[in-house]
């Protein structure tokens, strides 16, 4: 078409818009189209979008010399007279059936901010201009919405720079409106703000973006496994995001209630081409921010995009990009809950998560990176409305556990204690007490210590567990479970600390003993009988059964000390008591933690709670009254005793003395007998005071082996 009937054409439009909008009709239409947007910047929504929908590669917005215009360009499809009649015209689109655009409407949304826009491009030259009219008896002014819907060949408007093939020049800024600068702000924030369009753009096949002379380049990395990876530079400022595709065809239903919502009634010439273009198959966008070194940085909240964001927000931390229907006001979701196009999109959201999941364990080694990635999921609410009901049903949530169930994608401790993936039917979910101990400390080797593939805790986080959880994917480990998989885990685990010192040995049962006084302090896990205690004697036995002594056995550097440790030991149980000096090293450990959280403090009031308690007072009393109770009572180990109990300063300990009776040496409470020779002076003069009781031996002072003193003894006795 030439220029000239171009010029025939845009004219003839103009004279039947006139006709048919200054009807009452005609203008109660053009008064509708002023309700339609609910923020008067979406003007740069509605452009942007329409260029994408011409196929453009490049887009640039930029202002005009006076700071108040605005000029934006794009080099997509060239303009044709559909295009003109689609701008001139309000609920009376000719956009194609593979749009999701609002019939012409969208770029009247311009006529909130300027009152001319100046079009041109493949020799076209027209503009729209709005007039004020003043009312003659109150001064009020308001827009001849008319001009809207009118175009004015004008061949003074300036064509498209090089490169483009479509210039739209916005004039005539309304005072009261805020300079463009802040729309622009809006669509492309600085700074921090949400860069999410440009990965959008980018998948929509954009290479090139300048705004406000700013200019971004795109790029499209294609991976192997159907994903892609955008990058946006511009200057110094680089910005990368993971794409995760899903296409589908929509089903009949749902083709039908996009059709409605278009409001297409194709005639019967036009079906085939429009049906078969309407039900081409459509893709789920999920765009993922990455970090300078490629690793996820997802947002705090995902959004919701309809190329541009719209207000709905998700419980996820990943952007969601699809065809939706959207309201007039372009930022909500039309008929979410109720509407079939709708809902079938929001059920691929399921297929994105998946994608992330599965890319998160093939690419992720490092637990912190994998931790990112897993970020991405959380639980929707049971009590939400809207896009977040749909995600919460159960009907979505056997869709996403159908979609991963046979894949190894749960995070798990490996045998090595390193991260490593697993199915959900054989991951073991530990109750939170051991999972945070599993965290603190790696090296109680949890794979081993529940015999089988641990969840990685803090890999699949909060979010993903109870996502997994109400997804039926994993299911946390019962009291009954923990009981049946422990003692042959905790003996194998206990083997694979052969090659460490005892000290390292003791140290890992103290952080055991710190992870089940943690998870017994929980109502529901009270009754389970964990046998944790390490005895003397190499078995383990529940807390209950355990003991410990208060202070160190006689030891044979000490006087005496290995013929009491004799003397006592048939009354020692080996079975049940912890090994020597285990529960002083634990008090010295506990004593030397720092910070709030305290485990192994924790763990020492435990031991202290749960565990029995014997001093060697009573097992010397034991084996003393046994001895009394003997026909042959062997006395010579009160000897010893005495010189061990002297060495320790403790004279409690010596309940029963020797004493030296004329006919045989025999024992008695210490509180019977007299203290005379050797211990004490003026003996003679004593025994004669207390005529009926008998002296303590003269054999604790000459068999002392250290050398002995009266006095000493005096005072000790």
């Amino acid at each position: 078409m030439s220029s000239e009937r171009k010029k025939i054409f845009v004219k003839a439009l103009a004279q039947k818009n006139e006709e048919h909008y200054s009807s009452p009709n005609g203008r109660g239409t053009l008064r509708s189209f002023r309700l339609a947007f609910d923020h008067s910047w979406t003007y740069l929504s509605e452009l942007v979008q329409n260029a994408l929908d011409a196929h453009a590669r490049s887009v640039a917005i930029r202002f005009a010399e006076d700071g108040r215009s605005l000029v934006f360009q794009h080099d997509g499809e060239l303009l044709r007279k559909g295009d003109v009649e689609a701008l001139s015209t309000v609920y009376r689109s000719t956009k194609g059936a593979s749009a999701t655009g609002f019939m012409g409407v969208g770029f009247k949304s311009v006529f909130g901010r300027f009152r001319e826009v100046r079009v041109s491009g493949w020799e076209w030259r027209f503009r729209y201009e709005i007039n004020e009219i003043v009312g003659d008896r109150f001064g009020d002014r308001q827009p001849d919405l008319l001009g809207a819907v009118v175009p004015i060949w004008d061949e003074t408007i300036t064509v498209p720079d090089s490169g483009f093939t479509t210039r739209f020049e916005m004039r005539q800024l309304l005072d009261h409106n805020p300079l463009p600068r802040e729309d622009l702000e809006r669509l492309l924030p600085a700074g921090d703000g949400d860069r999410t369009p440009l990965a959008i753009f980018a998948a929509s096949g954009l290479q090139r973006f300048e705004i406000d002379g700013q200019v971004w380049k795109l790029r499209i990395r294609e991976e192997s496994d159907g994903n892609r990876e955008v990058s946006a530079t511009a200057g110094s400022e680089r910005m990368r995001w993971r794409l995760f595709a899903c296409e589908f065809k929509p089903s009949e239903v749902a083709l039908a209630r996009f059709l409605e919502h278009r409001e297409i009634q194709p005639s019967e010439d036009e079906r085939e081409q429009v049906y078969a273009e309407v039900s081409r198959p459509r893709q789920v966008l999920g765009v993922l921010p990455l970090d300078d070194e490629g690793r996820p940085a997802p947002p705090s909240q995902g959004r919701v995009y309809a190329t541009l964001p719209t207000d709905v927000y998700l419980p996820l931390r990943i952007h969601i990009n699809a065809d939706w229907l959207l309201d007039i006001s372009r930022g909500s979701l039309k008929d979410i809950e109720e509407n079939q196009w709708q809902r079938e999109i929001a059920d691929r959201i399921a297929d994105i998560l998946a994608s992330v999941v599965d890319w998160s364990a093939r690419s992720f080694s490092d637990p912190a990176a994998a931790q990112s990635a897993f970020s991405v999921l959380a639980p929707p609410s049971r009590d939400a409305a809207g896009l977040e009901a749909i995600l919460a049903d159960r009907q979505w949530l056997l869709r996403l556990r159908n979609l991963l169930e046979d894949a190894p994608v749960v995070p798990v401790w490996a045998s090595t204690k390193a991260l490593t993936f697993a199915r959900a039917a054989d991951v073991v979910a530990p109750p939170s007490a051991l999972a945070e101990a599993f965290r603190r400390w790696p090296d109680l080797n949890p794979a081993v210590l529940l015999g089988g593939s641990v969840l990685m805790d803090q890999v699949l986080g909060a979010g993903g567990r109870s996502l997994f959880e109400n997804a039926d994917l994993l299911r946390p480990m019962s009291p009954k479970d923990l009981a049946q998989r422990w003692p042959v885990g905790l003996r194998n685990w206990w083997s694979t600390t052969t090659s460490l010192g005892e000290k390292e040995r003791r140290a890992h049962v103290f952080r055991l003993w710190a992870a089940v006084a943690r998870l017994l302090s929980r109502d529901e896990w009270g009754e389970v009988d964990l046998a944790c205690i390490r005895t003397k004697s190499g078995d383990w036995i529940p807390t209950g059964k355990a003991a410990y002594f208060d202070e160190p056995f006689p030891s044979v550097k000490e006087p005496g000390g290995d013929q009491v440790l004799q003397f006592i030991r048939p009354f020692i149980k080996d079975e049940e008591r912890l090994p020597d000096g285990w529960f002083a090293a634990l008090k010295e450990a506990a004593r030397q933690e720092e910070g709030r959280v305290r485990p192994l403090s924790s763990a020492k009031d435990w031991v202290e709670k749960q565990v029995r308690r014997i001093s060697l007072q009573a097992v010397i009393d034991e084996a003393i009254g046994c001895e009394q109770t003997s026909r042959t009572p062997s006395w010579s180990t009160l000897i010893p005793l005495a010189h061990w109990a002297k060495h320790r300063n403790r004279p409690d300990l010596v309940r029963q003395v020797l004493v030296d009776p004329q006919e045989e040496i025999e024992s008695i409470a210490i509180g019977e007998a007299l203290l005379a020779e050797p211990y004490v002076e003026a003996r003679q003069g004593r025994r004669s005071l207390f005529p009926g009781a008998v002296a303590v031996s003269p054999l604790y002072l000459e068999r002392e082996p250290l050398g002995g003193d009266p006095q000493e003894w005096r005072l000790f006795f």
